[in-house]
Formats: structure tokens, sequence, C-alpha cells
């Protein structure tokens, strides 16, 4: 055998090792949120029923904000908790450039008027997300009954297109009683597509729908493992093992207590603040508890708009000197190994526009050693691909989970080619500062 074939042979052979630690990774991330238990305590006493704030900040999301605001109130329900909508003046300094969009700031008046919601304007045009969710945290803090202390509530921050279970403030509550001494939970999410008209599916469609399978399969594979390694569920060997793995929360389906907040915010300008934020906590070592619940989230309805999504969500774990760099930040070995690691999944990211075609061209094409390897590498890939869609996946004809499934290499093409257009933007001075826009309405 010439050396090239037995290296295609030992790259391969790694690849497989690493897909069936996801794949084990995915096994237990199902089994988690099977359990519906809390999450085993740390020390701390327990606490009081919490009080919460649902906080949904909005930009150019007229459309779907009655329908939001109704959900977040049936979830408010039986609890200590107001649903607080976060316009910005920001829609209205942009709104030359999107001139079919509805008022958002004029809906929410609407619906805060009617009762359903508390209506806060972020007075900033040049403020993003984290800068309205620091606004609504001294706002919420401010609203309190007397003699309830900031470190008895909670922020829980949701996306206006976020429709969460009804009893998600159940399994905040039984986290927040049973980890007293944490101030960050979390709620990861099952993506799913939503389609803005019932025409025929088309290849398109179909690659959008496998987007969100792509990114299911990343919350089971990574997401949820990361913040398990780092929480009670895992041994001290473990936990200190992960201490430098890069984990991070998502702007939707956060929970963060309001002493935490006022002590440590959100950073301020700072386009993708749910990543940045997450490295300041991993630095300092403060546990980000999952709880065995998932938000549903939507992916874009266009190919074009999860490529563009995933150019801007790339500088997520690639602006890792501005972490570093940022005074909330706690310097030492830990803060240094997780940009390691956040610099890691980023090659891991671009290496989805590469990997799949490549295995699949090895399988063909390849040595007899290394298409057996590129075979076995892709028999272990897609069973992590069949697992999640029975898990996660949207219910609806079989065609259309067979489809999600065929279209997953494509899926995970668009999201590595993004990633790629992404580093090309943060090389040559980008910001990464956009917004997602989910339909022609929004």
């Amino acid at each position: 055998m010439s050396r090239l074939p037995l290296l295609g042979a030992v790259v391969m052979t790694g690849a497989t090792v690493r897909q069936v630690c996801v794949l084990s990774a995915i096994v237990r991330s199902c089994r988690f949120l099977h359990t519906r238990s809390g999450p085993l305590p740390m020390r701390g006493e327990r606490c009081p029923a919490p009080s919460f704030f649902i906080v949904i900040p909005v930009l150019r999301e007229a459309a779907m904000l009655r329908d939001a605001v109704a959900h977040f109130g049936t979830v408010a329900r039986g609890h200590t908790a107001t649903v607080v909508v976060v316009t910005t003046a920001r829609e209205a300094a942009e709104a030359h450039r999107h001139p079919a969009a509805d008022n958002t700031i004029r809906v929410a008046d609407e619906l805060a008027r009617e009762g359903k919601c508390v209506h806060l304007h972020y007075p900033d045009p040049l403020g993003v997300k984290g800068d309205q969710l620091n606004y609504a945290a001294a706002a919420c803090a401010g609203m309190l009954p007397f003699g309830t202390p900031p470190s008895g509530a909670f922020a829980v921050c949701y996306d206006a297109d976020s429709r969460p279970p009804m009893d998600s403030l159940d399994s905040f509550s039984a986290a927040i009683k049973s980890n007293a001494a944490a101030d960050v939970f979390h709620q990861s999410s099952r993506f799913e597509l939503r389609p803005q008209s019932p025409l025929p599916r088309r290849l398109s469609a179909a690659v959008c729908d496998a987007g969100a399978l792509r990114a299911n399969r990343f919350v089971l594979g990574f997401e949820i493992p990361r913040l398990l390694n780092r929480s009670p569920h895992s041994g001290a060997v473990k936990r200190a093992l992960c201490a430098g793995v890069y984990a991070h929360v998502t702007g939707h389906g956060l929970c963060v207590r309001l002493s935490l907040l006022q002590r440590l915010p959100f950073p301020a300008r700072s386009p993708l603040e749910d990543m940045h934020y997450s490295f300041i906590l991993g630095s300092r070592g403060l546990p980000m508890v999952p709880v065995p619940s998932l938000d549903t989230a939507e992916v874009p309805s266009t190919v074009i708009t999860q490529f563009q999504q995933a150019a801007r969500w790339f500088f997520g774990p690639t602006r890792v000197a501005r972490y570093l760099t940022d005074p909330a930040t706690r310097p030492g070995w830990r803060a240094t190994m997780m940009a390691a690691s956040a610099l890691g999944s980023a090659a891991e990211w671009i290496g989805c526009a590469v990997v799949p075609p490549l295995a699949c061209l090895l399988v063909v094409a390849g040595h007899r050693s290394t298409r057996t390897a590129a075979a076995l590498f892709v028999t272990v890939c897609a069973g992590q691909v069949v697992i999640v869609e029975r898990s996660l996946g949207a219910r609806g004809r079989l065609v259309d989970r067979i489809s999600r499934v065929i279209c997953f290499p494509l899926a995970c093409a668009v999201h590595g080619v993004g990633g790629a257009a992404g580093a090309v933007r943060l090389m040559t001075g980008g910001s990464g500062l956009g917004k997602t826009e989910r339909s022609k309405k929004a």
C-alpha cells in the first residue's frame, strides 16, 4: 500500500472515532431530555419560587409579535411572570432599508395597552440585541415588588420565533430549586422549517428542511453534551477535563438571575452576544445548567438566507481575540484553552463544506482500505442523522422525513460554505453585525 492511501485510511479512521464520540453524545443528550427530571443538586440552600421576566428583544418582527406574545402569555400562567417586549430605535433608523417591514414598535405599544405585555423601548439606534437585554434587565429589577431581591428573579430570554413548551417555566423552576448556587440555566432548541406558503416542495425547500436537521444534530451532539460536562451531571474529573472546552448558550431559552446580570451584563455592542457571554461565563468557571426541555425555533426558509446566517454566526466562535481582551473575561489557562477550542470548532464548521463530498468520493473511488474507512465514517454519520431525525425531526409525511435525511449532506455543505464566507469577511474586517430576516412580512 502506498503512503497516500494509508494516510487517507488513517485520517478517515480518526474521523470515524470522532464521529463515534459524537454519536455517543447524541444518545446521552436524548437520555437527558427524556428524563424530565431536574439536574442534580449543587451545594447551596434551596430557594423559594422564583419570579420570571420573559424578555423578547425584537427588530422588524411585527408580523409574528402578536402570536409570540399570546404564546408567552400562556407560558407565564401559573407563575409569577411578566412578558416584556423590548423594541429598539435601530428599527426606525434602518426603516429606509426595509420599506416592506411593518412597525414593530407600534404593535408592541398596542399589546402593552391591551395589558398583554410590558413594552420597553431601547433608545440607542446603534445598540444590538445584547444592549436591549441589558436595558430590559435594569428595567425588570426596578419592577420587582418591594422586598423581592434581584437574586430571586430571572430574565428568561426568547426570540419572537421561539415557541417553548407550556411547562418551560416549570422546568426552569425545578432546575433553579435544585441548583441554588447557579445563576445561568439554558433550554436548548429543536429547530424546524416553517414554510411561508403551501407551495410544492422543491430541492431548495428540502435542503432548508435538512438545515433544521443539521442544527438539531449540533444541539444533541455538541451543545447539550458540553453543557452537561460542565454541570453536576458529570463527575469532578470530567468537569475538570472539560473546563477548557468552549460551551455556549444561545440567546433564546436563556435564563439568567437578575443579580448576575447586574454584576455581569451582556457584552455591549456585541453582534453575537450569547457566544460572547458564554466565553465570559466559561472563563470564570460559572456553571451553565441545561434543563431537560426544548424550545422550538425556526430555520430560515431559503438556502441563501441559511448561507448568510451561517456566515454571520461564524463570527461567534472565531472572535476569540475580542473575547480574550474583554475586561469581563477572567484571564488564565481556562480562557486560553477555550479560545483554542472555539477555533477548533470553527475549523470543523468550515470542514462541513468539504468532508461530506470527500467521504462520498472516497467510498466510490478510493483505494480499498480508504474506501472501507470512508464507508465506516459515512455509516456512523448516517446513524447520527437517523437518531436525530427520529428524536427531534418535525412530524409529517414519511417522504418529507426521508428527504431531510437524504439532503443532510447538502445542508452541511451550505453551512460549511457559509462558514468559509464568514471567515473571509472576518479577515477583511467584517463585524458580523446583522440579523436573519425571517420573512418578507417581518
